[in-house]
């Protein structure tokens, strides 16, 4: 007795299968060669944006993106970092994460569908990523002059936005 599968539940049931035999074949490739099992969440990340780009699902997008960052935090930290000082290996998974996070924001609006909150995202993570890597007397710098600008600008932001509603 065959039954016919919705299209979208057959996608959705074609990647679930990418996503476990990919995860199950580099678990187990990884027992003998420990980098392949290190790439195993930007693997996944990839396959979700890929997911995402036939889906066109936000949801997806950014878990995509997310792992996508994390995963290449992980390769990084795991390999060419790993005997690295603490900070240049902390703010390169940062920096890692603020990629994750710019393509979520170039994807969305390629594809038409915004993730403007992504790009903020990615610029203060790549910021704190970057002062990390440098050193933790620029990082006390950024967080002692940045969060009091950040703060002024939020406040003018919030601000402007009151007085323009209440005049309306």
């Amino acid at each position: 007795m065959s039954e016919k599968i919705a299209p979208r539940t057959s996608v959705t049931a074609g990647f679930v299968a990418l996503l476990l035999l990919t995860a199950g074949a580099l678990i187990l490739a990884g027992r003998a060669v420990p980098v392949v099992g290190d790439c195993l969440a930007l693997v996944i990340g990839i396959e979700l944006l890929v997911w995402a780009g036939v889906t066109r699902e936000d949801g997806l997008l950014v878990a995509g993106g997310v792992t996508s960052g994390l995963g290449l935090g992980v390769l990084l930290a795991a390999w060419p970092l790993r005997d690295a000082e603490p900070n240049v290996v902390g703010g390169a998974f940062v920096v890692s994460v603020a990629i994750g996070f710019l393509l979520v924001a170039a994807l969305g609006s390629w594809w038409q569908r915004p993730q403007t909150w992504a790009w903020v995202t990615a610029a203060v993570a790549g910021t704190v990523g970057g002062a990390l890597m440098a050193g933790a007397h620029v990082l006390a710098q950024l967080v002692e002059w940045g969060g009091a600008a950040a703060l002024l600008v939020a406040g003018a932001v919030v601000g402007y936005r009151w007085l323009r509603s209440s005049r309306a």
